[in-house]
């Protein structure tokens, strides 16, 4: 069952799924009679050209060939032998491991000159001819230019643009393409109909998603799942040979980071570290969702690997309630901090952190939730409306005085007892404004000089995210909660931003975040 694309390889040309286009032209010179030197089919891989040469072979070779004709009989010798590989003027070369200008001269130009044993055409079939070096290149080119009439070549590639221009001009071109899904669901569910195991459709559009187009790794995964041997296949059956994109994970770290909701995005990607996921490859699965985004924000279907229903659903609200502007910005930061996660102390930091910035964004962008007094109570003599808090957003209503508070006449605290009790001022503010607990994190406490407290922070949005009205208001709050009198903070930049933070602290704040730094 693994070698499904071996078993079903196509023997004639009305087999072959997806090249309509190449086909009906090379039917036509062997109908004819009107049959090229050389040919270079070039595309992406596994989607048939090394197939359409050896049909191609079998097709010019065949015993039994005659003039208007153009499929091999598939029952004199030549054929057979041809589809088992052991026709001797069949001779197929991997360029790959053949790159040197010596294998080119004693397995192509001193072979060529030979007339085939007992076929009519002696046919050199190169695979991955972009891999010859420049010399194999130009000493395949005089035979290239004037072969012996008994010689025809097929060079394929998958690099086209490799290939030198001297050798593309001197052969007739076909341009394979990738196979189209409808194509590729018909081809599978023929060969599954044909083992008598009946699939799911939906385990066929994800075995589709995957193979993106690539016919022979469609069904080499089909392959991979009816080797479970069973004889109706589930979709909870090929999680066990196909797992599932976890896009569960994906969305709920994308949907926090576009709602500024810094500490669900920092929790997703701390469960996602935990169950040893790569963060790279998560970053680039994020990354592929927005750019679906961007895409069905154009008005576009959603396309993508492995996406199902649910997945294109979700991502057709995310365009209509995403900005366009926003998505770009999220998808230029997204990129810069991927590229970051390698060279990172702390693999999750880079995603962190592009959680905080938006949430500083969002946090901007949203008016400051503190109501105005209640009803009768006055400002400059008139009376100041009640606003009536939006059903979808609940407000906290906070009544506002006028009297001012004098300054409450406590004993005199000192710095290090304001920093002992530091932790126990974030967890106070953690439930309320979970946003605020990592730029906290991040602060160190410089200096106290009667009632004002000076915070560095190591970025200046950080600064800019505890200097905003309804941040600051929230960490004063919980100082004078702490020490029984208020204290008014003032914040700063570190000297230098992009300055190193000392390996304690940073051991430290490893710790807070479930990982560890790594020499």
């Amino acid at each position: 069952m693994s070698t499904l694309y071996r078993k079903y390889r196509p023997q004639h040309f009305s087999d072959l799924v997806g090249q309509e286009h190449l086909t009906q032209t090379l039917t036509n010179e062997i109908s004819t009679g009107n049959i090229a030197h050389a040919y270079l089919f070039s595309g992406p891989r596994g989607i048939g050209k090394t197939t359409m040469a050896r049909l191609f072979a079998k097709a010019i070779n065949c015993a039994e060939h005659k003039d208007g004709v153009f499929e091999p009989c598939d029952q004199c010798s030549s054929c057979a032998e041809i589809a088992a590989g052991r026709n001797i003027d069949v001779i197929e070369i991997d360029a790959a491991s053949n790159t040197g200008v010596d294998n080119v001269r004693e397995n192509i130009i001193d072979n060529a000159q030979f007339k085939p044993t007992k076929s009519r055409y002696k046919v050199f079939i190169i695979d991955e001819v972009h891999m010859l070096s420049t010399s194999a290149f130009n000493a395949l080119l005089k035979t290239l230019e004037e072969p012996p009439a008994h010689v025809v070549f097929v060079l394929a590639t998958t690099e086209l643009h490799k290939l030198p221009a001297t050798i593309i001009s001197r052969c007739q071109r076909f341009n394979f393409k990738k196979i189209a899904d409808d194509v590729v669901l018909h081809r599978l569910a023929g060969i599954a109909e044909a083992e008598g195991v009946k699939i799911d459709k939906e385990v066929l559009r994800r075995i589709i998603g995957k193979s993106d187009g690539c016919l022979r790794d469609a069904e080499s995964l089909l392959g991979q799942i009816m080797s479970l041997n069973l004889k109706k296949i589930r979709e909870e059956d090929a999680e066990l040979i196909l797992p599932v994109s976890d896009f569960e994970q994906v969305f709920a770290y994308l949907e926090a980071v576009a709602n500024g909701d810094a500490n669900g995005a920092i929790a997703t990607v701390a469960k996602v570290f935990k169950e040893g996921a790569n963060l790279e490859q998560f970053a680039l699965d994020v990354l592929e969702i927005l750019r679906a985004v961007m895409i069905a924000e154009t008005g576009e279907a959603p396309t993508g690997a492995d996406f199902s229903d649910t997945a294109k659903k979700r991502i057709r609200k995310m365009a209509e309630q995403l900005p366009k502007q926003k998505i770009i910005r999220l998808m230029d930061a997204l990129i810069k901090r991927r590229q970051e996660i390698k060279q990172s102390p702390v693999p999750q930091l880079p995603l962190e952190l592009l959680a905080v910035e938006f949430s500083d964004e969002a946090g901007a962008s949203k008016p400051d939730e503190v109501e105005p007094p209640q009803s009768g109570t006055t400002t400059g003599g008139e009376t100041a409306p009640t606003k009536k808090p939006s059903p979808e957003a609940p407000i906290k209503i906070v009544q506002k005085t006028t009297a001012v508070e004098e300054p409450s006449e406590t004993t005199e605290f000192t710095l290090e007892e304001l920093r002992a009790k530091w932790q126990e001022i974030i967890n106070d503010l953690s439930e309320q404004y979970p946003s605020l607990i990592f730029v906290l994190k991040m602060a160190e406490i410089k200096g106290l000089k009667k009632n004002k407290l000076t915070i560095s922070f190591p970025y200046s949005f950080h600064k800019q995210k505890v200097e905003d009205t309804k941040c600051r208001v929230a960490v004063e709050g919980s100082l004078e909660k702490s020490f029984g009198r208020k204290i008014e903070i003032v914040c700063e930049v570190a000297e230098a931003e992009d300055k190193k933070i000392e390996e304690k602290d940073l051991a430290n704040l490893a710790a807070e975040f479930g990982g560890e730094v790594v020499a």
